[in-house]
């Protein structure tokens, strides 16, 4: 052991030796006016409403406003069986003769996860760290004290995204290159997966381009890029195509489609070039009713959407607040809504609607048909409604579910029974206490009824409403205070509105051998399966993976109870990347994060806590639990496994964009020598 720490140690030495000769060679450690030496950067994951992270200012040299030139900004997304992952090159340059101030900018799908963030100052390249929460901001505030330059991280939360900001110091004629990777799981909705990358650089760019790969074993039943997105309102959105978006098909499984927009034609969408998104949305084929699976090394995907199940008749009711929050739009938007809504209600549908602010109103005093006559009298009824009173939302929930348990008994084989919880504001009236809400609407419901929540507005306890509903079988959706409040009221019963299975099982073992079960698998059971939707399961082999899979999946639908089955060869699963074991992570951590919000024991919350933190690190994810911290090199520690293997990967290979790092702000060779010194490093250190 002591032979070992000494080779080590005599390893390291020279390998800093050698960079600081190589970095006195190259002119790394040059000083200038207005140039910075370092700086660090702390990168939080989401928060909840009420736990966003602040805003830290720049220590820079000269405060000045106006910000620095970007030179271009590429985008290159790779999309394989559903699994995105994005990288964001962007390089900023300083032309002046003094500091000046660049900002990167970018919006992220909520569901997003960073898994790399890099930057290159001066010739000089940073890497970002995942930490646990508390110990990242420990580094950042310890560089701060130590007086090293700082950056800033400000998160916001636009219209169902999460916005990425940095602003740094930039020294007079120097350049700044940023590399950002993020990485999402797209969902399916109303039968379309749709990739969504933001671009609003808030300036015109001389070298623009998004790149977007696209690979589906299962072949694209269609494809299209839609004009770009220059507002959230669903009002707004243009169903024309992009017509300088070039679509080329490779293969039935493999699409690309590239984006260059020249100057002429930024300069045409707005003064600040493109301020929206580009979006690809697109649909798979579907052959077996039981799904399609993917297998690499010891991890397995399942994606299951059937195809040609009838629709099965629903139990839904209604549960309007009308407390005196929600007067003005809010309450025309509910009402405009809801005449939609009950007009695309099937006649074997049974609804019924109960009102409430400090007190619970019936509309009627049972379910009703959903027929003509019953739909006008409702939409009279609603249309009738005022706001005012308190909020009562427990003795709400308790009454729908007082309406819904008669049906229950009657029609449980054929009918999906649902819960749609409207409300803006907090609990004012009867229990106010949110844990006793949550408690008693799931003694309450008892796993029988679906609670789908709908929170109005920014003010809304959102955190409540997610918890009420994931521990009833449902989801909940912010319905943000914009125009087209009553298109996104309409657009999330659309989801909802065609249910096909419920009570929905996924069970896998190997075949012939019961027993022999798979580890680690994401959540398999589900309370429904709407039209156009998709459930997918992800797991992994705990030993030797076995040579087939047997796949269950059970269920009620319209007609009678469902069972299909399916025993697959994994030979004839292997899927094209090593992408698999990275999604099982990405959606285990997810749903680590879910069973821990509805979780009811405190230990077992922390458990579930302290494995997603654990695979967070390990993965290298900045989620909710875990910042990213980008420090100079003498505060950065020795990077874990993965987070060493992928920072080889992506700085490894000469000419491969950002990580050619021949091709941005440095005159470094094309291999980064810091990355071999510490490459000799790390092989001498002990295990």
């Amino acid at each position: 052991m002591v032979s070992l720490k000494a080779g080590w140690a005599l390893a390291a030495a020279l390998c800093i030796f050698l960079v600081l000769a190589e970095c006195e060679s190259e002119g790394l450690h040059r000083k200038r006016d207005g140039e910075i030496a370092g700086f660090n950067v702390v990168i939080a994951g989401r928060l909840g409403s009420r736990n966003q992270v602040t805003e830290r200012r720049v220590r820079r040299q000269d405060d000045v406003s106006d910000t620095v030139d970007v030179y271009w900004l590429h985008v290159d997304s790779r999309v394989t069986s559903r699994f995105a992952t994005v990288t964001v090159e962007s390089k900023l340059a300083n032309r002046r003769d003094r500091g000046r101030e660049a900002v990167f900018t970018m919006q992220l799908p909520e569901t997003a996860f960073i898994s790399n963030f890099s930057m290159v100052i001066s010739n000089t390249l940073y890497v970002g760290t995942v930490m646990k929460k508390g110990a990242a901001r420990e580094a950042y505030d310890a560089a701060v004290e130590a007086g090293e330059s700082a950056g800033h991280v400000a998160q916001e939360s636009p219209r169902g995204r999460e916005e990425f900001r940095i602003s740094i110091n930039v020294g007079a004629e120097e350049k700044v290159t940023f590399q950002l990777t993020y990485q999402e799981f797209l969902v399916r909705r109303l039968g379309i997966y749709e990739h969504v990358i933001s671009i609003r650089p808030e300036q015109i760019i001389p070298d623009m381009r998004i790149s977007v790969d696209l690979r589906e074993s299962q072949g694209f039943s269609f494809l299209r890029v839609p004009d770009i997105r220059t507002s959230d309102l669903l009002t707004d959105q243009s169903t024309d195509e992009l017509s300088s978006a070039t679509v080329s098909r490779a293969s039935p499984e493999h699409y690309t489609v590239t984006y260059s927009p020249s100057e002429q034609e930024q300069a045409a969408m707005s003064t600040q070039g493109i301020m929206g998104d580009f979006v690809v949305q697109y649909d798979v084929i579907r052959q077996q009713q039981i799904g399609f699976i993917q297998v690499y090394g010891d991890y397995f995907v399942h994606y299951f959407a059937p195809t040609g199940l009838p629709v099965m008749p629903k139990n839904v009711i209604f549960v309007i607040d009308v407390s005196g929050s929600m007067s003005g739009d809010k309450i025309r938007q509910t009402k405009e809504a809801m005449t939609v809504i009950l007009d695309e209600l099937r006649e074997m549908d049974f609804f019924n609607i109960v009102t409430f602010s400090s007190r619970t109103k019936r509309w009627k005093s049972e379910l009703q048909v959903a027929n003509q006559e019953n739909i006008r009298a409702a939409d009279t009824y609603v249309t009738s409604m005022a706001a005012h009173g308190g909020t009562n939302i427990n003795d709400a929930i308790l009454e729908a579910s007082v309406l819904l348990d008669p049906e229950l008994r009657s029609r449980h084989d054929s009918h999906a029974s649902m819960i749609v919880l409207l409300t803006d504001g907090q609990p004012t009236g009867g229990v106010t206490n949110t844990n006793h809400i949550i408690a008693n609407a799931r003694d309450s419901l008892a796993g029988n009824h679906a609670l789908f929540c709908l929170g109005f507005g920014y003010d809304v306890s959102f955190e409540f409403l997610e918890r009420l509903a994931l521990q009833n079988g449902g989801f909940a959706r912010r319905i943000y205070p914009d125009d087209d409040g009553e298109l996104q009221l309409t657009s999330f019963f659309d989801e909802v509105a065609k249910p096909l299975m419920i009570d929905v099982n996924m069970g896998y073992s190997q075949a012939g051998n019961p027993a022999l079960q798979v580890a680690d698998v994401t959540q398999t059971a589900f309370s429904n399966y709407f039209n156009g939707s998709e459930v997918v399961v992800a797991g992994r082999f705990p030993g030797a993976p076995p040579s087939n899979l047997h796949v269950t999946v059970t269920g009620n639908g319209a007609q009678d109870a469902l069972s299909l089955v399916e025993d697959f060869q994994l030979a004839s699963l292997a899927a094209p990347e090593g992408f698999v074991e990275r999604l099982w992570a990405y959606l285990t951590i997810k749903d680590l994060l879910k069973k821990e919000r509805t979780a009811t024991e405190e230990e077992q919350q922390n458990k579930l806590k302290e494995r997603a933190l654990n695979m967070s690190l390990e993965y290298n994810f900045v989620t909710p639990l875990t910042s990213m911290v980008v420090l100079q090199n003498k505060r950065r520690g020795r990077p874990t496994n993965k987070m060493f293997d992928d920072l080889v990967q992506s700085f490894g290979s000469p000419g491969s964009g950002f990580g050619s790092y021949g091709s941005g702000a440095t005159s470094c060779r094309p291999w980064p020598f810091w990355v071999v010194a510490s490459a000799i490093v790390y092989a001498l250190l002990p295990p």
